[in-house]
């Protein structure tokens, strides 16, 4: 896949609310469980699931509060990526720390509301960067050879969305780093369901 809009594209098929907010933070060598414990995430109501199916299922004391996080974690070859659809706790500097120290690496994208898109990679316990979408940071310029430098603002409406190709480009560059871009397969295979509760 690659260019344009394509992987946004894909991700919406997948979760229709996606203009909405998300984060999205693949760690390296890491276990889906470890990744798990270092987010702080009850393991008691792990539960599988797809994307599709992310916010659905829960009944009585299991439905999450407003403040609780859901976060859908899954392998991802060499990495495993944590998607969360409600707040960020996976995109916040203390976890992109965690999940990376020891020599490890972590790659992200997030936004909240229609703004705050944010792309950040840490290594080995530190962020190296976290800067808007709309510039593709330097230590990651390496993989972002011949990919759109910046959102083309006046793109007409039928050729697609500016926020969409932007948000494609970094999960390209993203793709680049881990060897592999998200795909239908992962998208449609089942992965598990933690909560960050918060109550």
């Amino acid at each position: 896949m690659n260019t344009s809009q394509d992987l946004y594209d894909l991700l919406e098929s997948h979760w229709p609310a996606i203009a909405h907010g998300l984060a999205a933070v693949w760690s390296e060598g890491l276990s889906v469980e470890e990744v798990a414990r270092q987010l702080g995430a009850d393991p008691a109501g792990a539960t599988r699931v797809t994307l599709a199916d992310l916010p659905v299922g829960f009944e009585g004391e299991d439905m999450p509060g407003d403040h609780d996080g859901i976060l859908l974690i899954g392998e991802f070859g060499a990495w495993t990526l944590t998607l969360q659809i409600q707040w960020a706790d996976t995109a916040e500097q203390w976890a992109l720390e965690s999940l990376s120290a020891g020599g490890g690496r972590a790659i992200g994208v997030s936004w909240h509301g229609g703004s705050g898109y944010r792309i950040f990679y840490a290594q080995d316990g530190e962020v190296a960067a976290d800067s808007p979408m709309t510039m593709i940071p330097a230590v990651l310029s390496p993989f972002a050879d011949g990919l759109p430098t910046e959102p083309d603002w006046d793109v007409p409406g039928a050729y697609g969305s500016p926020i969409a190709q932007m948000i494609s480009t970094c999960l390209v560059v993203i793709g680049r780093v881990t060897g592999q871009e998200i795909s239908r397969q992962w998208l449609e295979e089942q992965h598990t369901r933690y909560l960050i509760r918060r109550s």
